[in-house]
């Protein structure tokens, strides 16, 4: 009689790097095994900023000859590792996030401005945000955040020469920036809602006239 025996493996979750320098003797692992991680490109003139999945508790050492040691016990599911490096000899650049401006009214250009002073008293304003955005349109909106209390300007000048402006608005990722009307487009109203859809604030724009036809 012939017998066959088969072993019973263990599941194995994968370990993922988000970043470049990582090295590990795996890839995968089963669930309580011991994970060890070596970071060892290091350069004296950068900042680091190691993390990994909330639900895991990794150690962190360094010495000069394996650089950053990572540990942790591999949980039963797949594990990132992320890395953030900054050069700390350049300027730390603005964190960036988008916007939607939602145009209900007529084909205008956008601006969304940070308010400065400068922004506040000047009539040039540099490339729309939005340029030529047709009614009933939308368009996502790149902006760079310098300070989490900071607030924005909002200008837009329609075809016909109309001119909207609203200010003192708070704004952070995935929020959006409708521009609507209620009888007509001198009643014209800035919203901002949140990245749930919530109404955050609702303000009647200024409404002029910029340059001639």
């Amino acid at each position: 009689m012939m017998f066959t025996l088969f072993g019973c493996a263990k599941q194995k979750y994968e370990l993922h790097f988000d970043g470049w320098g990582f090295e590990s003797k795996k890839t995968a692992y089963a669930q309580g095994d011991r994970v060890t991680v070596y970071y060892k490109m290091i350069a004296t003139d950068t900042d680091y900023n190691f993390w990994i999945d909330e639900d895991v508790a990794m150690s962190q050492d360094y010495n000069s000859k394996d650089g950053y040691v990572f540990s942790f016990i591999m949980p039963g599911h797949d594990v990132t590792l992320h890395l953030k490096s900054h050069n700390s000899m350049l300027p730390e650049q603005p964190e960036s996030f988008r916007v939607t401006f939602v145009n209900n009214v007529e084909t205008a250009d956008v601006w969304v401005l940070p308010q400065t002073d400068e922004n506040l008293k000047s009539s040039l304003w540099g490339t729309a945000s939005a340029k030529k955005l047709e009614a009933n349109t939308q368009c996502d909106i790149a902006l760079s955040k310098a300070d989490e209390q900071e607030l924005y300007i909002v200008n837009i000048i329609d075809a016909d020469h109309t001119y909207y402006s609203a200010k003192n608005l708070r704004l952070d990722d995935g929020y959006v920036i409708r521009f609507t009307t209620e009888d007509s487009k001198y009643d014209a109203y800035i919203e901002v809602l949140d990245a749930d859809g919530a109404v955050l604030s609702k303000q009647a724009a200024f409404v002029g006239v910029f340059g001639a036809k």
